[in-house]
């Protein structure tokens, strides 16, 4: 997956983690950051949606950035403020789902998760003319040496991180769904 549509899935998850924890966050008088739910959404973007990010900047980091910048003159540090940014953008997801969850608006969480997705399509969709070609930077833009998306190593990479992603993001929002009905 490439940076933009796992932008997306981190608000999105962030989203989606407020409203499968609605009970907890209705019935809490705690503090949204203090909640069981937001401690389980951060240890799933910390540990999965994070980590498969790094994975594809470290390994196919020009294909990831959409060939828009060359991985090997971004420093480390703003390689780690990016991701940083990322569990950032899935946390204030979270905040603004639970507010909304807390003022009973899920429609409004569950239309903005619909546009989101939406919204993630439509940039691969824009950008598949790169997606589907695997080189580095200096490759993609000279036109040379080129390889085919399903013809490599970055096919069987996609597949092992979206699942391991979509497994994540199900059982956190089981979890969490499950663990508010059992109260």
């Amino acid at each position: 997956m490439p940076l933009p549509p796992l932008v997306i899935l981190a608000v999105v998850s962030g989203l989606a983690a407020a409203v499968a924890g609605r009970y907890e966050l209705r019935q809490s008088p705690r503090p949204i950051l203090l909640t069981r739910a937001f401690m389980s959404f951060v240890s799933f973007a910390v540990f999965v949606v994070v980590p498969v990010s790094a994975y594809f900047y470290v390994f196919h980091g020009d294909w990831f950035l959409l060939y828009l910048f060359d991985v090997n003159r971004i420093p480390s540090a703003i390689a780690l403020l990016g991701f940083i940014a990322q569990a950032g953008l899935g946390v204030l997801g979270f905040m603004l789902g639970a507010v909304l969850v807390r003022n009973q608006r899920e429609t409004i969480v569950g239309a903005m998760i619909g546009a989101l997705v939406v919204a993630g399509g439509v940039v691969v969709l824009l950008y598949v003319d790169r997606l589907a070609q695997v080189g580095t930077h200096a490759q993609f833009h000279g036109q040379f040496g080129l390889e085919a998306f399903e013809d490599g190593p970055l096919l069987t990479g996609a597949l092992a991180m979206g699942a391991i992603t979509l497994v994540g993001l199900v059982f956190l929002l089981v979890r969490l769904w499950r663990a508010g009905r059992a109260r």
